[in-house]
């Protein structure tokens, strides 16, 4: 789309949409507020899943969140909260799925939508052999999008977590005695194939508490139930933690962590925008999909197998067995990653 005639006042209402997931949410934000730069008196609305609204519920940029509960994503739903756009005079749709052209099929007010790049991800995944270049970073998609109305995004990510769970952050570490420096660790994932095999956590983990390191694990319940040797060393460390708070609590208590490990996953972006140094672990997706961490001082450890990426979001196993991606990221490269 090329230039698009900005109203004499500026926008009034402006819509962004980006439904799901954590991460991409995340990755919206550098959007977000370079629009409200641009028009501060604009009313900000977010359109987001429900479980994913405490990305953006907190941040001063966004006046208000429009939340998709479960039993609000039927067609004839998404069909009939379109009506709600009728006052919006720009619509950013950094999503593009199938339900947000619905939410914003036949709306008056301009939509501004990110390039796809999924023909080109799938190749990566389908069809190497045609040489695909790397997909650009969908920071770099999302900035494209509201190129048209003259916005330009700056720097990576930055995710308001709240008073409150800030508060509760600065509590839950002054109950906690420990010394070293504090490194968070991400083990978990929804995904198998991108998660590192329990036993090279317990490695790290170890070499860890002998640099004298207090360790800081974040996931989710349901995550470290998958990880039962750990869990149970990381409950008989007192120089270790393991957290499993709701998004916002997480979030503060990232912005105390000097580095974090992490998988491809949500808690990666969502450590990088809280300004932590990320070490990040890439199984069976690939930084080449355009989902690295962004910012400064990150390191990606990614093998680049032949097989490298199988997936564009993960798998329940590796299709050929061998899952070199991830047992081959050894505790001694990652510890490395970490030192000074």
């Amino acid at each position: 789309m090329g230039a698009l005639a900005v109203p004499s006042g500026g926008f009034r209402a402006i819509s962004v949409l980006r439904l799901s997931s954590l991460g991409d949410v995340v990755l919206t934000l550098p959007v977000v507020h370079a629009l409200k730069r641009a028009w501060p008196e604009a009313r900000l609305s977010f359109w987001v899943k429900e479980e994913f609204q405490d990305v953006v519920r907190f941040d001063p940029a966004v006046d208000h969140v429009r939340s998709l509960d479960e039993d609000a994503r039927r067609i004839e739903d998404l069909v009939s909260m379109s009506a709600e756009f009728e006052d919006t005079d720009l619509i950013v749709d950094l999503h593009g799925s199938t339900r947000s052209r619905i939410l914003t099929w036949r709306q008056k007010a301009p939509v501004l939508r990110a390039a796809s790049d999924r023909l080109l991800r799938w190749r990566w995944v389908k069809a190497r052999w045609t040489g695909p270049r790397p997909a650009a970073h969908a920071l770099d998609r999302y900035a494209h999008a509201v190129a048209p109305v003259g916005v330009v995004p700056e720097g990576p990510p930055r995710l308001t977590a709240g008073d409150e769970a800030e508060r509760w952050a600065q509590t839950w570490l002054a109950e906690w005695p420990r010394s070293g420096p504090l490194i968070a660790l991400a083990p978990g994932a929804r995904h198998w194939t991108k998660r590192w095999p329990e036993e090279h956590w317990l490695a790290l983990d170890e070499r860890l508490e002998r640099a004298g390191s207090a360790r800081l694990y974040l996931s989710l319940r349901a995550e470290r139930e998958r990880l039962p040797a750990l869990s149970a060393r990381i409950a008989g460390q007192p120089a270790a933690r393991w957290c499993s708070e709701p998004l916002p609590r997480m979030a503060a208590l990232l912005s105390h962590c000097g580095r974090a490990v992490t998988g491809d996953t949500g808690l990666m972006h969502v450590a990088a925008a809280r300004g932590v140094k990320v070490t990040a672990l890439f199984g069976s997706t690939s930084p080449v999909l355009g989902f690295a961490p962004s910012g400064e001082g990150h390191t990606v450890l990614c093998r680049n197998e032949p097989c490298q990426p199988c997936t564009l979001h993960g798998r329940e196993a590796c299709p050929l067995g061998h899952f070199r991606c991830m047992k081959e990221l050894t505790p001694d490269a990652v510890l490395a990653t970490l030192a000074g």
